[in-house]
């Protein structure tokens, strides 16, 4: 991957504090895109980007906006092993949620997973990230 595209990449996920957020569907502006069935999510980090054995805090926009968004967890498949504590998740409002308290203790690939429930149907979304 190019530089250019990685830093973009970078910089999508770690949008600056107070960056507005578009209506649904997300767009590439609201931070990394994943979706699973009917739903679809934006995240980003809120503030500095993640650092090993930093709190730190995501951003997410989730669509359709009533789509209750039930757990945001992290995990390292290849150590078989979690987060060392449980992040806890707060709405926002209009499809948006704040998810407080995650920490990558060690470098790495990590898993960040969001469970999201829409119309009794339960969805997991899935995405790595590389912790150097």
């Amino acid at each position: 991957m190019n530089r250019r595209l990685a830093a973009l990449l970078l910089s999508l996920a770690a949008a600056p504090p107070g960056t507005t957020w578009a209506a649904c569907p997300p767009a590439s502006g609201d931070g990394k895109l994943l979706a699973a069935g009917p739903v679809q999510l934006a995240w980003r980090v809120d503030g500095a980007p993640i650092a090993n054995g930093v709190h730190f805090a995501l951003l997410i926009q989730a669509c359709p906006a009533d789509v209750q968004l039930l757990k945001v967890d992290a995990g390292m498949p290849e150590h078989r092993h979690g987060m060392n504590y449980r992040p806890s998740l707060h709405a926002l409002g209009d499809g948006r949620w704040r998810a407080d308290g995650l920490m990558f203790h060690m470098a790495g690939r990590w898993e960040l997973s969001f469970d999201a429930e829409l119309g009794g149907r339960r969805e997991r979304l899935v995405d790595a990230v590389v912790l150097k």
